[in-house]
């Protein structure tokens, strides 16, 4: 089977990114099916309904979020109406919708003609600990012995790692080696060059960050410099030089354990200068 796992989408670019480059990467690699992190795909930060539905009609399977999660009431609204949104699994239960879900893979979703097409697929979110300030989870390494549980539902466990450090992403790779399919770091839109296979885990502290690859977390570089001046946040200015899709495929065995992990890096063509970004993304 063929997972493919796109990096965390970054404003309109990175949606851009998305609508623009994942077809013709489905079909090429045959991927099976398709997560998609869009934790800062509105404005930056968050995740709005619209562009959950959107991201949805463009090919994701599941969407992943992280501690951006609750940053746009439309979403937090109707997460119970949208379960193919998750957010970080170990919030408090009261938190609105759902941290982990078994998925299948739909043939008419699916990029390639295989033998995976209507397999069940489960994608939970962890949050790390270390350094987040912005929400607060339990304990990630708890939570991964809850995740790794999926396994008694189907042997394909795909954990998106919300997290800061990398030392924190290493340790929890190490718990979950030879446990779940993969475990992908997410949150520093950086992507790494630290992908391996630990005992038929598939793991990369972090998948990297689809939208302006000439930017700073896919933010216009200037005001993110004004903001570590002045200590002013600013993350409404998007970037859109050097647009790229980034992200990875795992490909694994019938038994869910990962046989390989591949990086992805596509550049996109950036829309016509003076044109209407949200047309385009609106056509088709």
């Amino acid at each position: 089977m063929k997972i493919l796992y796109i990096a965390e989408l970054v404003g309109k670019a990175g949606i851009y990114a998305l609508k623009q480059a994942l077809p013709q990467l489905k079909a090429r690699l045959k991927a099976d099916f398709t997560i998609v992190c869009a934790n800062g795909a509105t404005n930056g930060n968050g995740l709005g309904r619209q562009h959950a539905a959107y991201i949805r009609k463009l090919g994701a399977d599941a969407i992943t979020t992280g501690d951006c999660c609750f940053y746009k009431k439309d979403l937090v609204e109707n997460m119970e109406k949208i379960p193919y949104v998750l957010r970080p699994w170990n919030l408090d239960p009261d938190s609105p919708g759902q941290g982990a879900r078994v998925f299948r893979s739909a043939p008419e979703r699916a990029g390639g003609e295989t033998a995976a097409k209507n397999a069940r697929v489960a994608v939970a979110v962890i949050l790390g600990r270390n350094g987040n300030g912005r929400i607060q989870g339990t304990n990630p390494f708890t939570a991964l012995d809850e995740a790794v549980k999926l396994r008694g539902e189907t042997p394909f466990v795909i954990i998106d790692f919300h997290a800061w450090a990398s030392g924190e992403k290493r340790s929890l790779f190490a718990a979950a080696a030879g446990r779940c399919t993969a475990v992908i770091g997410s949150h520093n839109r950086v992507q790494t060059a630290d992908e391996q296979v630990m005992n038929g885990t598939a793991v990369i502290c972090d998948a990297g960050r689809s939208g302006s690859a000439e930017s700073v977390g896919g933010c216009e570089i200037q005001g993110r410099v004004r903001e570590y001046l002045t200590g002013i946040p600013d993350w409404t200015r998007e970037a859109w030089d050097r647009v790229q899709l980034q992200g990875v495929l795992i490909e694994t065995g019938d038994d869910g354990n990962a046989l390989g992990i591949t990086r992805i890096c596509e550049n996109v063509p950036a829309p016509a200068a003076g044109g209407d970004i949200d047309a385009v993304l609106k056509k088709g």
